[in-house]
């Protein structure tokens, strides 16, 4: 469970739309008023069809976006531009290639102009990821499921308060899914930082989330929020962890379907 002192941070999403202009000038509705309220220090899971919006919702969050109806709270302070307290994980680690591990990870540090007070930290969040002795290794050196480690404690150098994490495990083969898996939930346990995963694993979500934001195809709209009532650590193998699973196919097929199914009420 997520540390009692949390260091996480309150993202309150309030009546969000958020629309888009196509090559004719006509508008695409990406997401039609989204409503979310994520406790500190919680574990939130994105799943819903390609194309909803669920990538859309997370760069809103980080301040990379604006929604052109709505707004977004980060522990009831307005969000209207990124800052290091909402840190940001990609699918590509885009890790800068002609840096080493070290300098990698103290990027942020140095923007912000800090480093030389922090630079300590930098072992630790390596440390932390469990890349100690890899300090001076560059980005073509590391495998995928490395990679990815560094851009973690690169976006957790700088304490967020919110972790966006934007299918940061998908292009790892399964085993190092798993690990990288079990790794997350580590971090998360020791940091208590807020997370919101963007996935379309429905098993990652489940072994990882305290709810589930099922949405619905575009225009993206929340269908249901599921609570994963099952104890950690949990076993992907359990048959409530597949009862669940069945339920959420279930729930995402409606979600993938609705739209055309509109047209025959």
């Amino acid at each position: 469970m997520v540390n009692t002192e949390s260091s996480g941070g309150a993202i309150k999403v309030k009546d969000v739309r958020r629309v888009f202009k196509d090559s004719a000038g006509s508008d695409i509705v990406a997401l039609e008023k989204v409503n979310i309220d994520i406790r500190p220090g919680e574990f939130i899971s994105l799943v819903g069809p390609s194309g909803c919006g669920k990538s859309t919702l997370l760069r809103l969050i980080t301040g990379l976006d604006h929604p052109n109806e709505g707004e977004i709270y980060l522990d009831d302070n307005k969000i209207s531009a990124p800052h290091y307290e909402r840190g940001l994980v990609f699918q590509d680690p885009t890790l800068f290639p002609w840096l080493n591990v070290h300098d990698n990870v103290a990027v942020g540090l140095k923007a912000r102009k800090i480093f030389s007070q922090k630079k300590a930290e930098v072992t630790e969040f390596i440390n932390l990821v469990g890349l100690s002795g890899f300090e001076n290794s560059y980005p073509h050196q590391l495998s995928g499921g490395m990679a990815q480690r560094v851009s973690l404690a690169r976006a957790l150098i700088n304490h967020p308060k919110v972790l966006l994490l934007d299918e940061p495990l998908g292009a790892l083969d399964a085993f190092t899914r798993m690990q990288m898996q079990d790794e997350l939930l580590r971090l998360w346990e020791e940091r208590g930082t807020t997370m919101i995963l963007v996935t379309h694993d429905v098993d990652e979500a489940i072994y990882l989330s305290d709810r589930i934001v099922i949405m619905s195809s575009r225009p993206g709209r929340i269908q249901e929020i599921i609570e994963v009532k099952l104890s950690r650590p949990r076993e992907r193998n359990d048959s409530e962890f597949f009862k669940l699973r069945s339920k959420i196919l279930e729930i995402l097929h409606f979600a993938k379907e609705s739209k055309e199914l509109s047209y025959y009420i």
